[in-house]
């Protein structure tokens, strides 16, 4: 990494509207933009998308993410580990500065020689263990640092192959689209899926559209108001796939079924800190700042996910538990070995 030191020094604090500034090509300009996908973030993000999208180093991890998740729960458990579903971790278990267990929601105590928080930052650090260890560097993470914004997805399910379809659309809109009480938006970014990418049967299609949203406007109405919430998902739902339709025609017509995820939703399933979906957002900020994986005067604990990685995503988090695993190793004197599964 060393001889990229200097292109990550020019680029790092450089805004994302800075850089877009100098482009007098009002189609290149919005054509960045939209690959950048987030005003907020430092324009080396830019320039990293480019570079691994040249490189071909990117893409999508056939079956998903939930593939991706049993891959790993499954190589845990023939190495002899043990998974308790459906058992939600309500406080960390300190006793002399020192992590002893899990304390669950029910009630069930997990005891443990050593404890690693793959769950939501802001949770693990101000609720299961109460804000007792920390340090200015951990406050500044939280008061000052923006986490990637709430958003909706609308995923849908078709019978019906679209074999000229891109797999990354960015699709102006005729008229905003409103996804909550405030925001509109004019551009979809609609990704597709066929049967070569393992989350759908052969002859059939999965689109997805994430659109950034107000995160208080879709909580506060699924706790206030549970019958509006869900007229406005459905409303959501279908504007976008008349939207759709008229650019893949015969969408709507073999249309199988459909599911929107709202912030609420993000909270439910995860308990992510404001509904955010990828943790740290890479802002001028954050970037080139160390987010530590364990945390002052706590001992036989470590974090691990996308909270202690700036830029988040499904890929930096697995890295992170890596990381944690050889972090672990050193602390007990043993040389860190993978083998192949």
């Amino acid at each position: 990494m060393f001889p990229m030191l200097p292109v990550i020094l020019r680029w790092k604090n450089i805004p994302i509207t800075t850089y877009l500034a100098r482009y007098k090509n009002n189609l290149v300009r919005e054509a960045l933009s939209a690959i950048a996908s987030n005003e907020h973030m430092s324009a080396l993000v830019l320039v990293m998308v480019l570079a691994f999208r040249t490189r071909s180093n990117c893409g999508f991890v056939a079956g998903g993410s939930w593939d991706f998740a049993m891959a790993i729960a499954d190589r845990y458990t023939r190495l002899g580990g043990t998974i308790r579903y459906k058992a939600k971790v309500a406080s960390v278990i300190v006793e002399n500065n020192r992590a002893v267990g899990v304390r669950c929601e029910e009630g069930t105590v997990v005891p443990a020689a050593m404890v690693v928080s793959c769950a939501d930052g802001h949770t693990t650090i101000f609720k299961m263990l109460d804000g007792r260890f920390l340090d200015k560097k951990i406050r500044y993470l939280y008061e000052n640092c923006m986490p990637f914004p709430a958003i909706i997805q609308v995923s849908l399910g078709i019978k019906k192959v679209f074999p000229d379809a891109p797999h990354t659309l960015n699709l102006p809109l005729a008229q905003p689209l409103r996804v909550d009480d405030q925001m509109r938006h004019h551009r979809l970014e609609v990704e597709t899926f066929g049967s070569e990418s393992a989350l759908c049967p052969e002859g059939t299609t999965v689109m997805t559209v994430r659109l950034p949203t107000n995160y208080e406007f879709w909580t506060n109405l699924k706790r206030s108001d549970p019958g509006r919430y869900r007229a406005e998902k459905k409303a959501v739902t279908q504007e976008i796939i008349g939207i759709l339709d008229k650019r893949f025609p015969g969408l709507a017509q073999h249309l199988d079924r459909s599911d929107i995820a709202t912030p609420a939703t993000f909270v439910r399933y995860t308990g992510n800190w404001q509904g955010s979906y990828e943790g740290w957002l890479p802002t001028p900020r954050i970037l080139g700042r160390r987010i530590p994986y364990t945390l002052p005067g706590l001992k036989d604990f470590y974090m691990a996910g996308h909270w202690v990685v700036a830029g988040g995503g499904l890929p930096s988090a697995a890295l992170s538990g890596r990381y944690v695993a050889q972090m672990i190793c050193a602390s007990k004197g043993k040389a860190f070995a993978a083998t192949k599964p």
